[in-house]
């Protein structure tokens, strides 16, 4: 089948009014009816402004976490909207691919 992947990036400690920024872009998501997504937690990434997120021993509130999605063009566009609409700090990935569901 053909799609997108989208991938939202961004550091724990980022909020969106209150919230966890990746938390509020996953309830954006099921608001919308989307119920398959991967949340990945990261070691270490450098933003756009050169610096370093990562989890230190005693905090782990600045490691990057990322939230993917495996999207219909329709679902990929309207997600995307949702987030720009709400004004999410976050940097998002979107490429077009191929994929496949296994079923026994």
């Amino acid at each position: 089948m053909q799609g997108f992947e989208l991938v939202f990036i961004a550091p724990r400690s980022r909020r969106h009014h209150g919230t966890g920024v990746i938390d509020a872009i996953a309830k954006l998501a099921r608001k919308q009816g989307i119920k398959r997504m991967t949340r990945r937690v990261d070691a270490e990434g450098t933003g756009a402004h050169g610096h370093t997120h990562s989890a230190h021993f005693f905090e782990l509130a600045d490691e990057p976490e990322e939230l993917m999605f495996v999207l219909d063009r329709d679902e990929a566009d309207q997600l995307v909207a949702a987030v720009r609409d709400n004004a999410m700090h976050v940097f998002c990935l979107r490429r077009q691919i191929e994929y496949w569901q296994f079923d026994n």
